[in-house]
């Protein structure tokens, strides 16, 4: 009987090992194909992937943009003097006037919102209103023809040439914003108790030019800016993109907010900041469906290049690559496309009338044609190297859904790409019906409830809830 029963137990040890191992193998086998589901094809990921970096997300739902609830009364607007607000209104500008001015916009719409709150000592969040974006424009347009902005009107400094002048006017507008920032920190914390509890970070502010904080607070020390968080329409997270320099991810240090890696600045911060889409005037009634009309334009290309003119060297704009895929057009257009300059009513009549609309990088990774193309149901091609996109980090909007990203190096395999996307059917109508259920998030429309203003008081409700998590002291 006790041989019996030692031949049980063998048998049954060896049962055990042998369905251990076969979970054990399972699991890593089932491991290898999500994993491999998860790599790109194109040859020059090793890159970075857009919107996916080593960070840990504001929260951990998996929600969509348009779903879950915002709590009322959770933002305190400090009302500010008007030397910071309605002051600078007045200033006058040429370069895109409105572009850069939806701090003022996102201003009047918390006025009036159920977010806020008039009691101070109840909010989860501080709103500090300055109208950098017109203050900025209108600085460095100082040293600029009245008639022309991008022209000089005079040297910036006697011994500059006029190159070395063109840009000297957008490195004195950053001075100038960063003190007006570094002012506004003051009269907050004289004014007010609130900043020295969680040292800013629950505070924001706006900051609406090309590279966002980097291009309006740049001058401040981290000392001075605190844990004070950014809603700006800059979402690179490269620390450089120049050819011959491996790109380094902006690393971050915990997760408390602060910052730390290769640049002594953070100009976006995936893990604190919202990022919002480029502004540009726009209703819920001017969105196009992706299936409205004939869509008899295959590409459009509605973009120029300038070489040696003093100012957008084409080595310096673009990262090179308006001119590298132009002239590839010239060479080899996609049958259908269409390529050149136009107003930008007839732009936006022809985005209309577009199945994609290419958007390359001007300033930043980013383009205001890319928000522009979406709401004219034009779907998106972009060339990010590494750049999160508006409400994708933390809502969950599903770019990858809805648009188009090429990697710069492969730029030509433009016409392959999207020639394999027109001959198949059923692909392109999935990119066309998910942008037709993301279109009305792209609106800067303050009566619509899932347009790009209700999308960002969703975030920062997310932000609130982040901060009160970490328990600050």
């Amino acid at each position: 009987m006790d041989h019996l029963y030692q031949g049980c137990r063998m048998t049954l040890r060896w049962t055990y090992f042998v369905l251990l191992i076969h979970v054990i193998l399972h699991t890593y086998v089932s491991g290898l194909h999500s994993t491999a589901d998860r790599q790109p094809t194109s040859k020059s990921f090793r890159k970075v992937h857009t919107g996916r970096s080593e960070h840990t997300a504001l929260h951990p739902s998996e929600t969509a943009v348009s779903e879950g609830d915002v709590q009322d009364h959770f933002i305190y607007v400090y009302d500010m003097p008007s030397h910071f607000t309605e002051d600078l209104t007045q200033l006058p500008v040429q370069w895109h006037p409105s572009q850069y001015d939806y701090d003022q916009v996102l201003h009047q719409h918390l006025l009036q919102s159920k977010v806020r709150t008039e009691d101070p000592d109840q909010a989860q969040l501080f709103f500090i209103p300055v109208y950098l974006g017109r203050h900025y424009n209108w600085f460095w347009q100082q040293w600029s023809d009245p008639n022309n902005a991008w022209d000089l009107n005079k040297e910036c400094l006697p011994t500059h040439t006029p190159v070395e002048c063109f840009w000297d006017k957008w490195d004195r507008a950053k001075e100038a914003s960063s003190d007006m920032v570094r002012k506004a920190i003051a009269h907050v914390k004289e004014q007010h108790p609130y900043w020295e509890r969680k040292n800013g970070a629950d505070h924001f502010m706006v900051f609406s030019y090309d590279h966002g904080r980097c291009d309006m607070a740049r001058g401040l020390q981290h000392e001075e800016f605190g844990r004070m968080f950014a809603i700006q329409s800059y979402g690179d997270i490269m620390s450089m993109n120049e050819k011959g320099y491996p790109p380094l991810i902006q690393r971050w240090r915990e997760n408390d907010f602060t910052w730390a890696g290769p640049k002594l600045w953070a100009c976006f911060r995936p893990d604190a900041d919202v990022l919002v889409p480029m502004y540009y005037s726009s209703q819920e009634a001017g969105i196009v469906s992706p299936f409205a009309g004939e869509r008899d334009i295959s590409m459009l290309m509605r973009f120029q290049y300038e070489i040696g003119d003093g100012k957008n060297l084409v080595e310096h704009f673009g990262h090179r690559l308006r001119y590298e895929l132009i002239e590839q057009w010239k060479a080899d257009p996609l049958p259908r496309s269409e390529q050149g300059l136009a107003t930008p009513e007839e732009t936006m009549r022809d985005m209309a009338r577009s199945v994609f609309c290419a958007a390359p990088p001007g300033q930043t990774q980013d383009s205001v044609r890319v928000f522009r193309g979406i709401v004219k149901g034009c779907i998106p091609v972009t060339f990010y190297r590494g750049n999160d996109r508006p409400f994708e980090r933390h809502l969950r909007l599903p770019w990858d859904a809805f648009s188009v990203n090429m990697q710069p190096d492969d730029y030509d395999q433009l016409n392959r790409v999207l020639q394999g996307i027109l001959d198949d059917p059923r692909r392109l109508q999935g990119l066309q019906h998910a942008l037709a259920a993301v279109q009305r998030h792209f609106v800067w429309d303050p009566r619509a409830k899932d347009g790009v203003l209700g999308s960002i008081e969703r975030e920062l409700s997310l932000r609130a809830a982040a901060l009160h998590a970490l328990r600050y002291s």
